[in-house]
């Protein structure tokens, strides 16, 4: 059966406007409403871009600032020999103006040997804001080879000094050698000297010895390594980690090199680089890893 036509499919206005007028009205609707959004858009202020290179700089700041955080800082152990002696006061006074710490060696009978050394020992023993350690009694009176023959000899020189001054830690260090016996550290750097410091390890001291040495003119007295070359030697084995114990270095000096006034002006030198360099804290001997 064939469907009814639709009473409009034979209407010529109906089909000339679907076929011609319809598609127009929407062809112009659609530019119209093209062109109101494009008004819109010029209209908006446009948001402020973000510039990814400056963020990633700031997170790169942050983020190294937070593992230098992390980062312990470098301990340095400031240490001083053979007091007390004519330079004693001298270094105390600096190592008080520059508020640090630091550590004395002290030899027993340099107590005893003048007036104004025992003085200088009563100045050394009120002190809190240093530390005091053993050197031994006689420091050998020099003869090396003979004292380290005897470890029973030398054994009891440390203990007549320790029972005679009283110390308050049991940190010694060898006369005229650089021997360790800290923990794992054992370290004899003349053989000959090896059973009298072990002996001396046995009756509970802790030896320390250094990683650098000021060194001095035994003739002036006078200290004959430059300030610069000093420093940059510290820094070098710090950074290469070529101390005893990686990240800490123990400096050994001696009293009796600052007795000049230029002398002490280099030792106020040295201890505000180290003091002011943000890498590292000074602290005393007593603090050192292995020390009981």
């Amino acid at each position: 059966m064939n469907a009814s036509p639709s009473p409009d499919d034979g209407d010529p206005a109906k089909q000339f406007f679907l076929r011609y007028a319809f598609p127009l009205f929407i062809v112009f609707a659609l530019i119209t409403l093209s062109c109101n959004n494009k008004d819109t858009k010029k209209d908006t202020p446009a948001l402020p871009s973000i510039d990814s290179t400056l963020v990633r700089q700031q997170q790169q700041k942050e983020a190294d600032s937070i593992a230098k955080a992390a980062v312990p800082k470098k301990k340095i152990y400031i240490t001083f020999d053979d007091g007390p002696n004519k330079g004693t006061r001298n270094v105390l006074a600096a190592v008080k103006e520059e508020n640090i710490a630091a550590s004395f060696f002290i030899v027993g009978e340099h107590v005893f040997d003048s007036p104004k050394q025992k003085e200088t020992w009563e100045l050394l023993k009120t002190d809190s804001t240093i530390q005091l350690c053993n050197h031994s009694y006689t420091h050998a009176h020099n003869r090396y080879t003979s004292f380290y023959e005897q470890p029973a000899v030398v054994v009891a020189d440390f203990k007549k000094s320790q029972e005679t001054l009283h110390y308050s830690n049991n940190i010694a260090r060898m006369p005229g050698r650089n021997a360790w016996r800290i923990d794992s550290i054992d370290h004899t750097d003349i053989y000959e000297s090896k059973a009298a410091i072990d002996s001396l390890h046995k009756a509970g001291f802790a030896i320390m010895g250094w990683d650098i040495e000021w060194m001095f003119d035994h003739k002036t007295l006078a200290v004959d390594t430059a300030t610069s070359l000093l420093l940059r030697r510290i820094d070098n084995m710090l950074a290469a980690g070529k101390t005893k114990t990686p990240g800490h270095l123990v400096l050994l000096a001696h009293d009796q090199a600052f007795q000049k006034t230029e002398d002490i002006e280099k030792l106020h030198f040295v201890i505000q680089q180290l003091k002011n360099n943000p890498d590292y804290e000074l602290v005393f001997a007593s603090k050192y890893p292995g020390v009981k």
